[in-house]
């Protein structure tokens, strides 16, 4: 019987505890690290921000956020993104590329409820206190 109780009360814990986590999309918002992707980039018309430093994108089938840096300077590169919906929760983060000029695109695939705004800029990043500088333009798009 003592059994049954202790197995019961450790399902309803770990229950509990999957509750309060959140889904993982959310617990990832913050500073997220790009990943190289070594292939082709997002679709031509995801793209709303670029210049001769950088070229910002966000796809809103798959919500993936792309991000390339066109200068060989050594100055990472990075979108600042916020999400909002009404009826949830708003949401924002930074996503950033430290790769390169020569690592092409990277990008990071993010989970939005359906119907939301993201709105993004492009900016430079400093990796060692993880902000951004010199941030412009405002893109945006539904999920």
């Amino acid at each position: 019987m003592r059994v049954g109780r202790t197995l019961a009360s450790g399902l309803f814990g770990a229950a509990l505890v999957l509750a309060l986590a959140g889904s993982p999309a959310s617990a990832a918002d913050g500073v997220q690290h790009a990943d190289v992707v070594g292939g082709s980039g997002p679709d031509d018309r995801a793209c709303g921000l670029s210049d001769w430093n950088a070229t910002a994108c966000f796809e809103p089938y798959g919500e993936w956020f792309w991000l390339k840096d066109e200068d060989a300077d050594g100055i990472p590169v990075a979108i600042r993104w916020w999400y909002s919906n009404p009826g949830y929760p708003s949401r924002s983060g930074v996503i950033y590329n430290d790769h390169g000029k020569a690592a092409g695109w990277t990008n990071v695939n993010k989970s939005f409820e359906e119907n939301g705004q993201i709105t993004y800029e492009l900016c430079a990043f400093d990796v060692p206190t993880k902000s951004t500088d010199n941030c412009w333009g405002t893109g945006w798009s539904q999920t």
